[in-house]
């Protein structure tokens, strides 16, 4: 294990960057503005460890949520979502209700690339 490499993952996972290994090459999905270039930097230098540590897999387990995903599930948890949002993705009857479900999808591990930028998504809307 790498600890520096795991260290950095942690570090990009709380920003919403997901990293992952494609055709034995590193790829990167990212909201705008997270990769800063002192980050940029960090990935291109532990790149050959990265690609081992993600190669290695987690062993199923997911990440926890970062931080500030986990407010906003906190937030719908006790009903401060409750009203309709325009998302990119389109409009949602129930901000609350669509964060609660995309969470729990994200949980049991349904395709939780796809969860994590709907829940990112929802946050820029509570946010806004």
């Amino acid at each position: 294990m790498d600890v520096v490499a795991r260290d950095l993952l942690r570090k990009l996972e709380g920003r919403g960057v997901r990293l992952a290994v494609q055709e034995g090459r590193l790829i990167a999905r990212a909201p705008h503005g997270a990769v800063t270039p002192e980050l940029h930097e960090q990935i291109k230098a532990q790149k050959d460890a990265l690609l081992r540590e993600l190669q290695a897999g987690t062993g199923g387990q997911l990440a926890p949520l970062p931080e500030a995903l986990a407010r906003l599930v906190q937030a719908a948890k006790v009903n401060a979502l409750n009203r309709p949002a325009s998302l990119p993705s389109g409009l949602v009857a129930n901000l609350g209700e669509y964060v609660l479900t995309c969470a729990a999808l994200y949980a049991c591990g349904c395709d939780p690339e796809r969860q994590l930028a709907h829940l990112w998504e929802a946050r820029g809307a509570w946010a806004a």
